[in-house]
């Protein structure tokens, strides 16, 4: 205890103290542990020194810890681009922090300030909803691996994992504070017992068994066109851009009928697996319905259509039916900032759902799934397919945060990428099948998919809990501000 009391005389080893964690908990090293711990320095920082000068140090120093986990995951060079995409995420993961302390500045009761602190989180989560930062870069990602506690997921959304880990925060701040008061000590017992009551009955609610009695049988190809064509290309005639065409279609026609082989109904590929200039667009589907009505096997099928007029890039993903008809054409809707944001078309804002032998399908492409819309706008589906590309640093977040996609919903999710985890997670979270695909160039995995869907709470309602947390912020604050004008 005395050592405790002398670091209380110097705030700032606080602070630091929160930077290293929050670095371990948004990428460093992204252990679950962290996510618990991360801020209860910070808000120790806040209730010691609520000065503004504190909340500023604050903000430069999370965006210097989102420059530096940034640059280390994605191993890019520093650009203004880039700066400005740290920047605001550092100002994102400020966001409830900056909350606390308006709270705590204008003396609004403890307890109000320290339920709003998990509040904006969950409010900054949902509301801020970039490809890297939404669900990917969730705290609630860190939880993964606790099934019955992202249970939450299926009733509140993601968010609400989330709030539960940061309220963690806030309540062993109270009792450090308070702890003498009554008020501290059942806010205390009450989180306790809200936590183990919540992990109880997310436990109880998952069947013991994954339900496989109704499956539908996908064969995921692991195709990467980088390098799979390369590897080929001088085998066949023409100019290069008729290579590369050639080389494509017997790719497509070679793992239809290796998917019929294998008794599989449907066929995938991961993002980017083809790749063509505009004025073959036309040509290339028409060869893909061949395919697809000469083996009489459904097929999901990207295919990346390069401008050559200075226009802007299609990211497209197809689906074609046994009957060799185009169902769908769909095209990328979260673009990645800076990769893609620029060059790219964005798409209509809709989540397709297809049917094959009476199991709707929804599909989106990559970080589409991060949107907290997009997903949810393919909840009448009984699975989520989601062809990707991945980057290796990046596995972690991109693998597991579809996990909370597949709860919140009630479908089963197949993610399929290049470089990265081929993850099948059922309706309840859990995986039943992985593998990874890194520096795999072809292949095949063949899975058979839990079909039977489920009613969800968060399905049902909607995104009720991000939009009382904002309420409740705001109310926080205010009570805060009319608090203060009555002491004067």
């Amino acid at each position: 205890m005395n050592a405790i009391k002398k670091i209380e005389k110097y705030p700032w080893i606080w602070l630091l103290t929160g930077l290293v964690l929050t670095l371990f908990t948004y990428g460093i090293l992204s252990t679950c542990i962290c996510a618990w711990l991360f801020a209860i320095p910070l808000l120790r920082y806040i209730n010691i020194r609520t000065k503004w000068s504190s909340i500023v140090a604050m903000l430069i120093g999370m965006i210097l810890v989102a420059n530096i986990a940034f640059f280390r995951l994605v191993d890019d060079n520093p650009n203004i681009m880039n700066q400005v995409y740290c920047s605001l995420n550092g100002i994102r993961m400020c966001f409830p922090f900056i909350v606390y302390f308006l709270c705590r500045y204008f003396k609004a009761k403890p307890i109000a300030g320290y339920y709003a602190f998990p509040a904006a989180v969950a409010v900054c989560e949902f509301f801020i909803d970039n490809p890297f930062i939404s669900v990917m870069t969730s705290l609630s990602v860190s939880q993964f691996y606790n099934i019955s506690l992202m249970q939450v997921a299926g009733v509140t959304g993601v968010v609400g994992v989330s709030f539960i880990v940061t309220l963690f925060a806030s309540t062993v701040n109270y009792l450090w504070e308070a702890g003498r008061s009554k008020c501290a000590r059942y806010q205390a017992a009450g989180y306790t017992a809200g936590l183990i009551l919540i992990l109880v009955i997310g436990g109880c609610s998952i069947p013991k068994v994954p339900a496989f009695d109704q499956t539908l049988r996908v064969a995921a190809s692991l195709e990467n066109f980088n390098t799979l064509t390369d590897d080929v290309l001088n085998e066949y005639e023409g100019s290069e851009a008729e290579k590369r065409f050639d080389v494509s279609v017997d790719i497509l026609s070679e793992r239809a009928k290796e998917a019929v082989t294998n008794e599989s109904r449907l066929l995938v590929f991961p993002e980017d697996a083809f790749v063509c200039s505009t004025p073959d667009k036309d040509k290339f589907i028409a060869a893909a319905q061949s395919v697809a009505a000469e083996n009489r096997v459904n097929i999901l099928f990207p295919l990346l259509i390069r401008s050559e007029e200075g226009g802007k890039n299609l990211n497209t993903l197809n689906f074609i039916d046994s009957s060799g008809t185009l169902v769908n054409t769909y095209k990328k809707n979260n673009l990645v900032p800076v990769i893609e944001e620029p060059y790219t078309e964005k798409g209509d804002g809709k989540t397709p759902i297809v049917e094959i032998d009476g199991v709707k399908i929804a599909y989106l492409i990559c970080a589409d799934y991060t949107s907290n819309k997009y997903a949810y706008n393919g909840r009448e589906a009984d699975i989520l397919l989601n062809p990707s590309y991945d980057w290796k640093a990046f596995q972690h977040f991109t693998s597991y945060a579809i996990q909370a996609r597949a709860i919140e919903c009630g479908f089963s999710v197949l993610r399929n990428p290049v470089n990265g985890n081929i993850f099948l997670y059922d309706t309840y979270g859990r995986p039943v099948f992985m593998t990874n695909a890194e520096n795999v160039h072809t292949g095949m995995a063949y899975l058979d998919i839990p079909t039977q869907g489920r009613q969800t709470f968060y399905g049902a309602t909607g995104n009720w809990f991000p939009w009382l947390c904002a309420a409740y912020a705001v109310f926080a604050v205010l009570s805060g501000v009319l608090q203060k004008r009555k002491q004067q």
